[in-house]
């Protein structure tokens, strides 16, 4: 709806907007004789900068002017201060503007009105990141405002190549979404694919990036999500000077990114602070760690089940005197520890630090302990398990897909032995390798093997030969955005 032209009319259609909304606050005034009103949001503005910035050079102005419309462009130009000035044509603007820390100034005659950025809201100050800790990196996260994480990241890479497209997602909470991407390293069609799924995507109320996640992600079901996300800068400005894409949205602290490859969750910001031998040592924990957590379950399951024979005879024996004494078989111990595992696992993360510390505490010692005195749980069972959980938080960013997994070898290894669990391995490098959802292969540069990217994959290369390389994503072998 468009803005009246009348001070009056201006006035009646906010107050109805924001009826009963206390923290409206609308001000009538003069500016040289003419009627004017100003509007903000109380706990969105900075009471000092309205105050020294938009009402004193308002209240105190005198000038010629003849028209209502030369009032309005000269206090555009030289009365009000603010950097973040714009005009206004209709109410769904002012709304918005006034909801992100706008003020709000309507000329009584003039069809439309002034926006000025004067934000003081509350926000959170940039700390550690919770969930991707770093020895040697950089302490510093993401917050959920989005004006200070684009300065993060301006101050990361100090380009005008850097490109920050904002949009707004949603009927109801016209929430701010940025495009970011570095000029002439990302690929057109990428980012245009990009905008197009963000734009197109029927989200009526953005609150979260997990809402966004699913809408640029692979159309294939997959157990592994094709997008991935960061809550550090130094991560995402990596990510970007590949020639990827990147997704922030106002009040998360996280930001998504595209094409996101398997390979990318077994790398960690440590792993280039560190000596390469070190660091080629972790990056194989990680794959041998992942492997152990999605199959280990499942292959006790099976070989204590069906293939005995692969057991050394003095760890038969003892398997066999630990199951004699309870009455479930080794699927339905593998499953029933796991339940419980994922339930105190949950219940620890919920619950306050202080009550979930005593959780796991109980849950460790007092729960483990009893079940297997209880008879109903052998010890074997409960170190696989366990084990398993340790090595599964080695990989975060595929602790999802890990826990599902888990459970799905388990229930093969349980009915069809070894050879469920092969199959179940075939299908899941099927499934890894038919991801592509923007052009470039999941499984990249492993399939297709890029001979000259594996320096950074299974083992790290010394910076003298990392430093001399240009990664580009849309160059992997494979890759087909054009």
């Amino acid at each position: 709806m468009d803005i009246y032209s009348s001070v009056i009319d201006n006035k009646n259609k906010l107050e109805a907007d924001f009826l009963d909304c206390s923290d409206f606050l609308l001000r009538e005034c003069k500016v040289n004789g003419t009627d004017c009103i100003v509007c903000v949001l109380d706990g969105m503005v900075d009471s000092l900068q309205l105050s020294h910035m938009i009402m004193n050079p308002i209240l105190n102005y005198s000038g010629d002017e003849k028209t209502n419309a030369e009032l309005f462009e000269t206090l555009k130009l030289s009365v009000v201060n603010s950097l973040e000035l714009s005009e206004v044509t209709t109410f769904e603007d002012v709304h918005f503007f006034l909801s992100s820390g706008f003020a709000i100034v309507f000329i009584d005659g003039v069809s439309k009105c002034l926006s000025l950025g004067i934000q003081g809201f509350s926000r959170r100050q940039t700390d550690e990141p919770p969930t991707e800790a770093a020895v040697k990196g950089a302490k510093e996260c993401f917050t959920e405002t989005l004006n200070d994480n684009k300065a993060i990241i301006r101050r990361r890479i100090k380009t005008p190549n850097l490109k920050l497209k904002q949009l707004k997602i949603g009927e109801e909470t016209k929430t701010s979404v940025i495009i970011a991407y570095i000029s002439g390293v990302a690929d057109e069609t990428l980012i245009s694919d990009v905008e197009k799924r963000i734009t197109e995507a029927p989200i009526k109320n953005l609150q979260d990036f997990g809402e966004l996640s699913s809408f640029l992600d692979s159309e294939i079901n997959s157990y592994f999500s094709a997008v991935g996300n960061t809550e550090r800068p130094d991560t995402l400005c990596s990510k970007l000077l590949e020639g990827r894409v990147a997704v922030m949205m106002d009040g998360s602290p996280f930001a998504v990114y595209v094409p996101y490859l398997f390979t990318d969750s077994f790398s960690t910001v440590d792993d280039y602070d560190d000596l390469p031998f070190y660091a080629t040592l972790n990056r194989l924990l990680k794959y041998f760690a992942f492997i152990m957590s999605i199959a280990l379950p499942g292959f006790y399951v099976a070989t204590g089940t069906f293939h005995q024979e692969l057991i050394p005879t003095s760890l038969m024996f003892t398997i066999a005197s630990a199951e004699a004494t309870t009455p479930f078989t080794l699927m339905q111990e593998a499953l029933i520890v796991l339940v419980l595992y994922e339930i105190m696992r949950e219940a620890g993360l919920r619950l306050p630090k202080m009550i979930g510390h005593a959780v796991s505490i109980i849950g460790a010692l007092v729960i483990g302990d009893a079940v297997v005195n209880a008879g109903l749980v052998g010890t074997p069972m409960l170190v696989v398990i366990a084990v398993t959980a340790i090595a599964s938080y080695v990989i975060y960013p595929l602790y999802e897909s890990i826990s599902v997994l888990r459970i799905l070898f388990i229930i093969l290894g349980g009915f069809t032995g070894i050879y469920g669990i092969v199959l179940g391995t075939c299908i899941i490098c099927v499934n890894i390798v038919a991801l592509n959802p923007y052009g470039v292969p999941y499984s990249a540069p492993v399939s297709p093997l890029n001979a000259k990217s594996i320096g950074d994959i299974f083992y790290r290369e010394s910076w003298r030969k990392l430093a001399k390389r240009k990664v580009r994503i849309q160059n992997l072998r494979g890759a087909d955005i054009d």
